[in-house]
């Protein structure tokens, strides 16, 4: 008598379990707190909930609009901030998703926005921009402009192409930019904090590290989470792409709220 392989069944355990957990990796959206500490920041900015939002690649995001908004909202952000790659190509680009985005972000907190490389790589900037301001999104060009709050001045500065541009001559600045690899160009101009994406984590994540990204290539530096250089800071989100066509793997869709805080004496 044959004595009963377990091979099979244990194969069938583990891929199974495989499935399940790329499923969850690939479905599970990562909010966790960031907290950023800023040089001269006021007593009244002190606090302020940032919600970031990148590389969504409607309609590949891993939510709805209405289920993003619903994340966004128990955030309880006082702003919103959006770095590009909202859409993935020309043919699948939908006017009417990306306004029925902003208007339900919109309704939550001021928002603003610039594009990343999807977007212009598209050729519906035009489109793009006039779709998100219909809804009370900003769209920020290569400019500075003031958020208001009480305290010192807060600048919120747009960088559609990556490349750094003067600072206002006093204030806290904020920096929306798509591309993470160009953070020491924005540190020597002494931005203090900035928001960018592209990334996507790496792909795939080992030991915290990401493994490949568009702008640095295999083995990034810029990937996920918050990094320093003298006193700037820079707050980079893994995306809420559904990476199915590759898989995220150990690198869940994110969406971090970065949390302002003084940076002690």
């Amino acid at each position: 008598m044959k004595k009963k392989s377990w091979a099979a069944p244990v194969f069938s355990l583990a891929a199974a379990a495989g499935a399940v957990y790329l499923i969850r990796e690939n479905r599970r959206v990562d909010t966790r707190e960031i907290p950023a500490r800023i040089a001269g920041l006021s007593p009244e900015m002190e606090g302020l909930r940032i919600a970031h939002l990148s590389d969504l690649h409607f309609p590949l995001c891993t939510c709805s609009p209405r289920a993003l908004a619903v994340i966004v909202r128990r955030l309880r952000p006082g702003l919103i901030v959006l770095t590009g790659d909202l859409i993935d190509r020309r043919d699948t680009f939908s006017p009417a998703v990306l306004e029925e985005t902003g208007r339900r972000l919109a309704a939550i907190a001021p928002c603003f926005a610039v594009p990343g490389n999807h977007e212009f790589r598209a050729g519906v900037l035009p489109a793009w921009t006039a779709a998100l301001a219909r809804t009370g999104v900003q769209v920020l060009g290569e400019e500075w402009v003031p958020f208001p709050r009480r305290g010192s001045p807060l600048w919120l500065g747009g960088l559609p192409y990556g490349r750094p541009i003067p600072p206002p001559e006093e204030g806290i600045t904020l920096v929306l930019s798509h591309y993470p690899e160009n953070f020491p160009a924005y540190a020597a101009k002494g931005y203090d904090l900035v928001f960018a994406g592209h990334a996507h984590g790496g792909q795939f994540r080992l030991g915290g590290r990401g493994l490949f990204s568009p702008g640095e290539g295999w083995f990034p530096r810029y990937t996920s989470g918050l990094y320093a250089l003298g006193e700037s800071r820079m707050v980079v989100s893994r995306g809420l792409r559904s990476g199915w066509m590759p898989p995220r793997l150990g690198n869940p869709p994110h969406l971090p709220l970065v949390v302002l805080e003084r940076e002690s004496a």
